[in-house]
């Protein structure tokens, strides 16, 4: 992937809107087969989202190959921009929330082709808003998650309804964070425009008593001890509890630090 360098680091905000979906990053992975099977005879009959044809998740790190996901085909992707503060708002929301099936209704406790499947571990967005020390222990790499909008009038006209696709590209380049990229989609290689996703904890997800967000390394291991420990074994082999022990040692250690420093700046104050 070629990523254009010239990052805007000072331009405008962007903001999710708070609705009952976790921004869409279930609607690209876990839950979505790749036909869109999971919501059988009637996808013949709905409208497909703006998502599908246009937008893809990206996500990138380090020394790794990118992992790109399709959308599921009833995902709304839209945005709306406001060019006297160079902001904007994107929406993720489902075409057929309602009458989605029972793996959306479900997820993240559920997610697969049976209602049996259960997940054993944190899910995606869970993993994805974890702290550094939590990823560099059990999946040995930090990871950046964007949404990438294919960069062509046809959809920007589709993601940002009312406006013009010139409006809309100009706007969303102005954002801080959002950058340009050319990715190799299948034989092709296109041309998109990235925005990246928020580590934001505010979400539906966490209604769910099992997939609360993780906040510590101990927190994660007391409750996906089984998924966390065969990661750290592949990982480290024999030596996977020592590097267990030191790494909630040394987050324990820069938490207690934080805190140190905090409690002496207010007493400044």
């Amino acid at each position: 992937m070629a990523i254009d360098c010239d990052i805007n680091k000072s331009g405008g905000a962007i903001a999710f809107a708070e609705s009952m979906c976790s921004d869409g990053m279930c609607c690209f992975t876990c839950v979505v087969p790749a036909d869109n099977g999971h919501v059988g005879f009637l996808r013949y009959f709905w409208k497909r989202g703006t998502g599908s044809l246009y937008v893809k998740l990206l996500v990138t790190s380090k020394g790794r190959k990118d992992e790109i996901y399709n959308s599921c085909k009833f995902l709304n992707f839209l945005g709306s921009t406001n060019t006297a503060n160079t902001s904007l708002t994107m929406d993720l929301r489902c075409g057929i929330y309602k009458r989605r099936p029972y793996q959306c209704m479900g997820y993240p406790d559920i997610a697969g082709e049976s209602p049996d499947y259960k997940i054993s571990g944190p899910c995606l967005f869970n993993e994805y808003t974890a702290g550094s020390t939590y990823q560099k222990l059990v999946y040995k790499r930090e990871w950046q998650a964007f949404y990438a909008i294919q960069d062509q009038a046809k959809a920007f006209l589709s993601v940002f309804p009312g406006e013009t696709a010139l409006s809309a590209r100009e706007t969303l380049l102005r954002i801080t964070g959002v950058r340009k990229a050319t990715i190799a989609v299948g034989k092709k290689e296109l041309d998109y425009i990235l925005i990246p996703i928020p580590k934001k904890t505010k979400n539906v997800l966490y209604l769910s008593e099992d997939h609360e967000p993780i906040t510590t390394i101990r927190q994660a291991y007391c409750c996906w001890e089984e998924k966390i420990q065969k990661n750290l074994q592949n990982h480290y082999g024999e030596e996977w509890e020592t590097q267990l022990k030191n790494a909630i040692e040394m987050e324990e250690n820069d938490a207690s630090k934080r805190s140190d420093e905090d409690t002496a700046c207010n007493a400044e104050c």
